[in-house]
């Protein structure tokens, strides 16, 4: 029935999100980042434990139950992702920085200066800030609407440095690299003789 409502309005017309897939969606979305946020406080907190008893790291409980979350925090933002846009939920990855330093407080006995917890409450506005102003994505149907973005001007004079640089970087390590076996080559040259 759904499918035979948007062939009506029109062929590829995108269908936006209800309010409950996107309610749903942005809880995944700030759960998965809390979970993603402790992943590395409890990575640390099984190494620390396992350096004290003098076993490995891999031994224990506390580590594989932070990679573990880890794999799961990434699930959940992927499922976040098709539910949602993702203008939505990429500041809400943001979320996973205050809880992280929060936690490791907490379980690492870690101080949090002001600037710290400064930092965590503009974390936090951020991403809030960013969800509500966010822009309506248009959905891009058709061939021509494509190419119209990519010849924008505006995206022009944004990606240019960027591809200007990669480039650049490219160049210089292969430039380097050679560089490196010419000198190798006129050593080993210079042996012989």
């Amino acid at each position: 029935m759904r499918m035979a409502v948007g062939a009506a309005a029109g062929e590829g017309a995108a269908q936006s999100p209800g309010p409950a897939a996107v309610s749903l969606g942005l809880s995944v979305a700030v759960v998965s980042s809390l979970v993603n946020g402790s992943t590395f406080v409890l990575q640390k907190k099984g190494i620390v434990r396992a350096r004290g008893r003098g076993t490995s790291y891999l031994t224990d409980i506390v580590w594989w139950s932070g990679t573990i979350a880890m794999a799961l925090g990434q699930i959940g933002n992927f499922l976040a992702y098709t539910a949602v846009p993702t203008v939505l939920v990429t500041p809400l990855g943001a979320l996973g920085v205050p809880f992280g330093s929060i936690l490791a407080s907490y379980l690492l006995k870690e101080k949090l200066n002001i600037l710290g917890k400064l930092g965590c409450l503009l974390s936090c506005a951020g991403s809030v800030v960013l969800i509500i102003h966010s822009p309506k994505s248009e959905s891009v149907t058709t061939q021509a609407e494509l190419e119209e973005k990519l010849t924008n001007p505006a995206l022009c004079w944004i990606h240019t440095p960027c591809l200007i640089e990669l480039v650049m970087k490219e160049v210089l390590s292969l430039l380097s690299v050679i560089g490196g076996d010419f000198k190798k080559y006129s050593l080993m040259k210079e042996r012989i003789k």
